[in-house]
């Protein structure tokens, strides 16, 4: 019981921070050091990392069957993602072995949420245009600003600092409008966690086959929390809330540093 306790609160913990602009890395790092909660096996990061990207796909059908179309307009759009995927694959590539030993350290991943509070807070002083008509149609992103987005990807990947959070505050000061700025987000991190998935199939199974029903079980609520979080981010951003989150980012960071420090 302990046991399915534990998968289904870091389930809970990936679907809700994977997309709210908290930082899921750094809530993981967190919650396996001060609970003892142990960290998932290749399967269950898997299901977990399937549960969250089919939350992206149903929350977002409508654009990506739109962008599947494959016309000029949507050609350009998937290429301003292509281009704003670009920093985070250089990164990971070439980063990976160090990145790697910083998510067993608590104090950097609350350093992370302080930073992720001062760039969610940032964009209270955004611009803001307006938003664009409905029903949505694909817009490409100039590759300066897609780039730029990708780049605030690519620091997400360090424990604690918040890609939502990142990618959407770059996107809102790149003058996005909000609702896009959102979109944009979410939609580049398809191949995000498509490529975080891959790269833990390629680790291997180590799963016994009497834990599947409880991995799916995991797998199904880190869906259904994402769908929610996904659906709360988005309005707090085109309601101009989005840099509210900061304040909980800062009280948990800087909480975790005076507890350590």
């Amino acid at each position: 019981m302990v046991e399915i306790l534990n998968m289904l609160l870091l389930a809970v913990v990936q679907g809700l921070t994977e997309f709210l602009p908290v930082s899921s890395s750094g809530h993981l790092v967190l919650f396996q050091y001060f609970l003892g909660v142990r960290e998932g096996d290749v399967f269950f990061d898997v299901l977990l990392h399937v549960g969250t990207l089919g939350s992206i796909l149903v929350v977002y059908r409508r654009e990506i069957l739109r962008l599947l179309k494959f016309d000029r307009a949507a050609t350009g759009y998937l290429v301003s993602l292509a281009v704003g995927t670009l920093p985070a694959v250089a990164v990971g590539l070439l980063l990976k072995s160090h990145i790697e030993e910083l998510y067993h350290s608590p104090l950097v991943a609350a350093g992370g949420l302080v930073f992720t509070a001062a760039v969610l807070f940032s964009t209270r002083f955004s611009r803001s245009s307006q938003p664009l008509d409905d029903p949505w149609e694909p817009h490409p992103v100039a590759l300066g600003r897609a780039l730029l987005i990708g780049i605030a990807q690519g620091f997400a990947i360090l424990p604690g600092i918040s890609r939502s959070g990142s990618t959407i505050a770059a996107a809102l000061w790149a003058g996005l409008p909000r609702a896009e700025a959102a979109r944009f987000s979410f939609l580049l991190s398809i191949p995000a966690v498509g490529g975080a998935l891959v790269l833990q199939l390629m680790d291997g199974q180590t799963s016994s086959p009497g834990e599947t029903g409880r991995l799916l079980l995991a797998g199904l609520a880190a869906f259904a929390v994402g769908l929610l979080a996904i659906r709360w981010t988005a309005l707090a951003v085109v309601q101009a809330h989005f840099w509210k989150f900061s304040f909980y980012c800062l009280f948990v960071g800087v909480a975790v540093l005076l507890v350590l420090g």
